[in-house]
Order: C-alpha cells, then structure tokens, then sequence
C-alpha cells in the first residue's frame, strides 16, 4: 500500500502556519518603524532652555548653550543624534560622552546642570501594559 506524503487539507493547515509566521515579523518590523521624529530637549537648571528638531538632511546644527557666569557648552545636532562638542567645564564628561541617538537617551553635565535628552514622537504610541517594581 502507497503512502500519500500530503493531503490537501495538510498542505492548506501548513500554509496558514506560514502565513501567520510570516505575518507576525511583518507586525514587529512595523512596530519598529513607529518613530516619526526625534527631538532634542535642553534643560537647565531643571527648566526648558529649548526643543530642536534633529536636521533631516544631513547637516550639522550648531548650538550654544549660554549657562551664566562664563559657562558654556556647545552642542551639535545632526540626522543620526547629538553630541556636545564642546564645553569649559573641569571634568569634560559631557564631551566625552559622544553621541546619542535614541529616545529615553541623555548628556548631563553636571557642573553647568545642563541635561539634553532625546525624546521620540510615535504614531499610534501603545499604551503602557504592565509596570514593574
């Protein structure tokens, strides 16, 4: 007696299986693309000094950050993330820290109290489902 290797209705239950496969990476490789555009946040002593868009056509954007008394630092903004070039604090943490790039990233320089941080707007942002403690 031959043994038939499938069936017609085997053949359908292994197509569903692949198509569910493959249509679960396509969920997650669009999930990661939900980021629009990054912004940069510079605080000062806690409080807003400014919110820049990163340039989109690879440029460099230039900017001062004046913190009184002398103090300063300078920051650079470009398409893949931001980076303090420059500043006349003693310790130079803050410059040596390179760049960042991705939401929820930060710079501190603690001398001048300056934070600069990178914050994403998303599309269609999930809601938080669970918190950890």
């Amino acid at each position: 007696m031959m043994k038939v290797p499938f069936k017609f209705g085997d053949l359908l239950v292994y197509l569903f299986i692949l198509f569910l496969i493959a249509g679960s990476f396509a969920g997650l490789y669009q999930m990661g693309r939900g980021i629009e555009k990054n912004q940069v946040t510079v605080e000062v002593d806690g409080e807003v000094w400014g919110t820049y868009d990163l340039p989109e056509d690879g440029r460099e954007e230039v900017v001062r950050i004046d913190t009184g008394n002398g103090d300063y630092n300078i920051l650079v903004l470009t398409g893949s993330g931001v980076y303090i070039k420059e500043a006349n604090c003693p310790d130079q943490i803050c410059v040596n820290f390179g760049r960042i790039s991705k939401p929820g990233q930060t710079i501190v320089c603690l001398p001048h109290r300056v934070v600069i941080s990178i914050t994403g707007d998303q599309e269609g942002e999930l809601p938080l489902d669970g918190i950890a403690s």
